[in-house]
C-alpha cells in the first residue's frame, strides 16, 4: 500500500508528513487504536504488521448466540490486518465517530503518527494538497472495503445497509459546485432493471440517484483477462460466468460508480435499479477532467469520496459486529436509540447544511416544488 502514498503525494507533500510527524514504537500486543474511542492521530504503518478485530454488542442477543457457540463470553474476532504503508486512523479526519475496531500490534511495529487536528488545518490551507492526499484515502479505504466485502458479505449473506442520511454528505460541498453538477449535467427518468453499471465493463457516466432504489450487486474479479471475457461472451462461449452477489441497496442522494474515479481497474459492481427511479447523469471523464483542473472542487469531492467509502465500510463492519450503537455517517437517526457517542456539532451542522443543500438542488431541477 505504500505505492499508493508514493503514487499520489508529491515531494513537498511527503516532506511537510515528515516534518509534522513523530515516529511512534508500538510492542507486540499494544492496543494502538481502542474500538469505540475517538482517535486523535493518524498513522502511517512503516513497520511490522496489525490486526483489527471487533467485539460482539453485549445487547445484541446475536451476539450472544455467537458467544456461546464459541463458549466465548468475550468474542473477539480479527477482520483485517495492516502492514507497510497502510493508514490508520483515518476516521479521525473524515467524520467524528469513534473507531469501529480495535487495532492492536501483532509484531514490534513503527508507526508514523501524525496529529489529525494539524493534518486538517493543512488540508483546508492547501487545496492541492488536500485533493491529492484525499484521494489517496479514498482508494486506500476502497482496498480495505473490498476485501472485507470478499471475505465476509458473501459467506455470512450479510447485507451492507443503505444511508438514511445520505443528503448530509452535501454539506462536503459548495453552492459552486453544486452549480457545476446541475449545468453539467441531465435528468433521466430509468425503469425497473436498469443496469447503470456493469461489473468487468468500462463505465461512462457517474449518477446520483434522486428518487427510487438501486441494487449494489458484487462480482469477483475474472482471472481471464478482461478482453479475452468480452470476446467470449461475444462469441457465446461455454466460459462460466462468476456470480453476483447482492452487498447493499442504494438510497436517494447516494452517488453511483464514484469509485471509479480514483480506480483505474474495470469495476467488480453491477448497479441495478429496483423500481422506476431519477437519476441524475454525470460523464464520467467530464468530472475527471474538473477535479484535476480545479484542486478546490478535487479536494472536496475527493474527500466526498473518502467518506463515502468510509461510511460504506463502517456499516459493514458494524455489521459484523452483530450491532453497534454508536452512530455513523449517513444513518438514520432514532429517538429510541441511545448512541454510544455523542454526535460532534460538526457532524450535525453538515446533517442540516447537507440536507438543505440537496433540497435546494432538487427545487433547481424542478423535482421538488
Amino acid at each position: 500500500m505504500i505505492e499508493v502514498l508514493l503514487q499520489q503525494l508529491n515531494d513537498s507533500d511527503i516532506k511537510w508528513i515528515g516534518s509534522n510527524s513523530r515516529i511512534q514504537r508500538i510492542n507486540s500486543g499494544d492496543i494502538l487504536i481502542h474500538e469505540q474511542r475517538k482517535v486523535e492521530c493518524l498513522y502511517i504503518v512503516l513497520e511490522g504488521t496489525f490486526s483489527a478485530s471487533i467485539k460482539q454488542n453485549a445487547n445484541s442477543a446475536l451476539a450472544g448466540v455467537f458467544a456461546t457457540l464459541e463458549n466465548d463470553d468475550e468474542l473477539e474476532e480479527e477482520i483485517a490486518r495492516f502492514s507497510t504503508g497502510e493508514v490508520l486512523g483515518e476516521f479521525s479526519l473524515l467524520h467524528f465517530s469513534p473507531s469501529a475496531t480495535t487495532v492492536r500490534a501483532i509484531e514490534n511495529s513503527v508507526v508514523l503518527s501524525i496529529s489529525s487536528h494539524d493534518l486538517l488545518v493543512k488540508l483546508h490551507e492547501d487545496t492541492a494538497f488536500a485533493s491529492r492526499f484525499y484521494q489517496a484515502i479514498a482508494i486506500l479505504v476502497l482496498e480495505r472495503f473490498e476485501r472485507l466485502v470478499k471475505k465476509f458479505t458473501n459467506r455470512r449473506h450479510i447485507k451492507i445497509p443503505a444511508l438514511q442520511n445520505g443528503p448530509m454528505l452535501f454539506g462536503e460541498l459548495s453552492d459552486s459546485d453544486v452549480d457545476w453538477i446541475i449545468e453539467n449535467s441531465y435528468l433521466e427518468t430509468v425503469s425497473p432493471g436498469t443496469v447503470l453499471i456493469r461489473a468487468g465493463r468500462a463505465v461512462e457516466n457517474i449518477y446520483l440517484l434522486i428518487q427510487g432504489s438501486v441494487s449494489v450487486c458484487f462480482k469477483e474479479e475474472n482471472p481471464t483477462s478482461s478482453l479475452t471475457h468480452v470476446f467470449s461472451l461475444l462469441e457465446d462461449s461455454d466460459e462460466v460466468e462468476l456470480p453476483e452477489y447482492e452487498i447493499a441497496t442504494s438510497s436517494v442522494s447516494e452517488i453511483i460508480g464514484e469509485t471509479t474515479l480514483i480506480d483505474k481497474r474495470l469495476p467488480n459492481y453491477t448497479f441495478t435499479t429496483l423500481e422506476f427511479s431519477k437519476v441524475l447523469v454525470i460523464k464520467k471523464q467530464q468530472l475527471f477532467v474538473q477535479l484535476q483542473q480545479n484542486s478546490a472542487i478535487g479536494a472536496r469531492f475527493y474527500r466526498l469520496i473518502s467518506i463515502l467509502i468510509s461510511a460504506r465500510l463502517e456499516s459493514l463492519i458494524n455489521r459484523l459486529g452483530y450491532g453497534k450503537s454508536s452512530y455513523s455517517v449517513g444513518q438514520k437517526l432514532s429517538q429510541n436509540v441511545q448512541y454510544d457517542d455523542e454526535m460532534d456539532s460538526a457532524l450535525m451542522s453538515n446533517l442540516f447544511l447537507g440536507g438543505a443543500r440537496f433540497d435546494w438542488m432538487l427545487k433547481r431541477l424542478e423535482v421538488l416544488s
